[in-house]
């Protein structure tokens, strides 16, 4: 059937008057229904932001002083090596002195990233000191309050859930709209999200102080003041850290949505290298932003933490962000009441053979650490040489174990290892069993065979081959000579060190730890054959024809000045195109570089043939295990300092266009999975105990 043109545009008029007023069963008439929410909110704000203007300043003021003051005149200005030591300090007092050493070492990783990274790593710490301490103003007293009266719990507790439930992307919004974005609103944001399990906690942990314990306070004539501050919160304390701790954890995990909000720090760094697909800043801003996390988590752990990891720790956190009540366990642990003890144990004493195989092992460790005030190198940098061409020629010069032109960190750390080794001999003769784990006959057979794999590196180490008069001086065989007399007494006293593990050790081979010690010796193999440095410098890349090449387009733009912007271009392009072509990468095993992968294999290899005894193949012996873990455990950290010396030398010395390539790290990552192997019987192990008022047959007869 043929339409003519009006009675097509009939119909359309038809359809179209159809479809004004659809059926109350049709979709389209819920548009007739539109309830203006949108609307009834933007007018609100419009509302809130003239007439409430004074209130939103009140609320923005408290954040605005705390972070400029805390970020802005205090982390920002002060000097990276002022911070480092404040942290060393704050994680000695409120944990221990291997806290205040862990937390001052990760956050020089951070520093030495680069000046960038390190400025977005003090935001960072400024921004989530912020955070937790007005999470800590607000939820402590507010959970207090919870704990001692029940209407407030009541009111409060369905508002901490829908805190809670509500996603962050949701209750995010009404904070930009009132306070832009950036920063204080990234805090607030924050706070919301990390703030209830510390009202929970703090409430808890009020609640479960034993009512006797009150009451016998109100007897002897307490005010309720203190009860709450003599009785209640002491008792309370390990659930309130608790809550701190899991707050900061919520804080951290929120660092990703403040990068969204522009808070700036390492999260917006991490932020910007996912978008850019830029895998060196993505690396480095993680590291960073993982090193940062672990810091903070290890100062803010309460006491008797289980010391889990990082992640594991994160993982909890989300879990139980509804219910942190379950993190606490037992009741014993809110309240901190352990039962009393009829006798006090003492430590074993120290014997003779024991103190002379000890004072051995001291000596070689201060010879080693007095070694680097000699000659190390002479007439050129060793190590140093490779990646500076200053250090291929110093006729004349002579340099100790700290120059950087002689053994650089590798003197370094050898000086560090030698004063650790006499520090836990005189730990352990001062006050045997008392001391840091680590400061004792198994920590120095760690450290001396690590100063033993990094002296005997170094010396079996090829120099840069244009450093034909370079030699060794005489701090390198007074460094292995101490070297050797450390791990021979270290060994000796190892053997008669009274120690013994806490729980008995499994009976069966631990063919896992074994495995672990392969896949160790897998990934140091694998760090041998990969490039340990990576060489771009102008005298590698640009020949004399590719200069004279240049030269051309330099002269062609002065013939003609318009074409100097296309001409810098093809220079630019043709020195990127040279620097990707014309890369010398050398491997640690090759023989253009000093071969420090093989003598690093060489170490795991070894490690992985005492990780046999270790794992228990050969029997039960608990102290032939013990003795064995210890081995590993020093060939492991030796063989991570010597990915780290020649990294760290290259760090402090090599020019800008040398760089260090991942063999290096992949073989520390081995050394460390060879000490994560046998760390956990090491740690089974502590000195043995002395009952001296435990009850005699004949008393228990009587």
């Amino acid at each position: 059937m043929t339409l003519t043109v009006q009675q097509v545009a009939l119909r359309a008029q038809q359809g179209s008057a159809d479809s004004s007023n659809p059926g109350f069963f049709d979709d389209e008439v819920l548009d007739q229904f539109q309830v203006p929410v949108g609307a009834w909110g933007d007018q609100a704000v419009d509302w809130i932001a003239v007439r409430l203007e004074w209130l939103l300043a009140v609320i923005e003021w408290p954040f605005n002083l705390l972070i400029g003051f805390l970020v802005e005149d205090v982390l920002e200005p002060a000097p990276w090596l002022l911070v480092v030591a404040a942290f060393f300090v704050v994680g000695s007092l409120t944990r221990n002195i291997k806290v205040g050493a862990f937390a001052a070492t990760a956050l020089s990783l951070c520093a030495v990233l680069g000046n960038n990274y390190w400025f977005q790593t003090v935001r960072t710490i400024g921004f989530v000191g912020v955070a937790v301490l007005l999470c800590v103003m607000i939820g402590i007293p507010l959970g207090i309050a919870c704990g001692r009266v029940d209407g407030i719990w009541r009111v409060v507790r369905p508002v901490l859930d829908g805190m809670q439930v509500v996603h962050s992307f949701v209750y995010m919004l009404p904070f930009i709209f009132f306070f832009g974005i950036g920063t204080v609103s990234a805090t607030m944001v924050t706070m919301v999200f990390a703030l209830p399990p510390l009202v929970r906690l703090t409430n808890l942990g009020v609640r479960q102080v034993p009512e006797d314990v009150v009451e016998a306070s109100r007897a002897y004539g307490a005010p309720e003041w203190r009860v709450l501050i003599d009785v209640q919160l002491p008792l309370a304390r390990p659930a309130i850290m608790t809550g701190i701790n899991q707050t900061l954890l919520l804080a951290i995990s929120m660092l990703g949505i403040a990068a969204i909000m522009a808070a700036g720090g390492l999260g917006l760094v991490l932020f910007q290298a996912i978008t850019t697909q830029d895998v060196s800043k993505g690396m480095a801003s993680g590291l960073a932003f993982f090193l940062v996390a672990v810091v903070l988590d290890r100062i803010s752990q309460p006491e008797g933490a289980d010391g889990t990891s990082l992640l594991k720790r994160l993982r909890l956190a989300w879990m139980h962000r509804r219910n942190p009540e379950a993190l606490l366990g037992s009741d014993a642990s809110v309240t901190g009441v352990s039962p009393a003890t009829d006798s006090e144990p003492a430590f074993a004493v120290v014997s003779v053979s024991e103190r002379r195989s000890a004072l051995g092992a001291a000596a070689g460790g201060v010879i080693a650490a007095l070694s680097v005030l000699l000659t190390w190198s002479s007439d050129a940098g060793f190590i140093s040489a490779y990646g500076r061409r200053a250090d291929e020629d110093l006729v004349g010069e002579a340099f100790n174990g700290l120059s950087a032109s002689g053994g650089s960190w590798f003197g370094y750390l050898t000086f560090g290892l030698g004063l650790m080794i006499a520090a836990a001999v005189l730990s352990t003769l001062i006050a045997p069993g008392r001391g840091p784990r680590f400061w004792s006959s198994d920590g120095a057979v760690i450290m001396s065979l690590a100063l033993l794999v990094l002296t005997i590196v170094y010396i079996l180490a090829e120099p840069a081959s244009a450093t034909a008069s370079q030699s060794n001086g005489p701090g390198v065989i007074v460094a292995l000579v101490g070297a050797l007399i450390a791990s021979l007494g270290a060994i000796s006293w190892i053997r008669a060190a009274p120690h013994s593990p806490m729980r008995p050790l499994s009976a069966k081979p631990a063919w896992g730890r074994l495995a672990v010690a392969v896949s160790a010796v897998v990934l140091v193999a694998v760090g041998a054959v990969s490039g340990w440095s990576f060489d771009q410098r102008s005298d590698v890349v640009i020949t004399a024809e590719t200069e004279a090449q240049i030269e051309e387009f330099r002269a062609r733009a002065d013939a003609d000045p318009t074409q100097a912007g296309v001409v810098a271009a093809e220079i630019a392009a043709l020195t990127s195109q040279l620097a990707t072509e014309r890369l010398v990468v050398t491997d640690g095993i090759s023989s253009e570089g000093p071969g420090l992968g093989v003598w690093s294999l060489l170490a795991a290899v070894g490690a992985l043939v005492a990780a046999v005894p270790a794992a228990g193949v050969f029997g039960r012996d608990e102290q032939r295990q013990w003795i064995y873990n210890s081995v590993v455990a020093g060939l492991g950290v030796g063989i991570g300092c010597v990915g780290l010396a020649w990294v760290a030398t290259h760090v402090r010395s090599a020019d800008p266009s040398y760089l260090t390539g991942v063999g290096a790290f992949l073989t520390m990552i081995g050394g460390a999975v060879l000490v994560t192997m046998s760390a956990g019987v090491i740690k089974e192990f502590r000195r043995s105990r002395v009952y001296e008022n435990a009850p005699t047959l004949s008393k228990s007869l009587s």
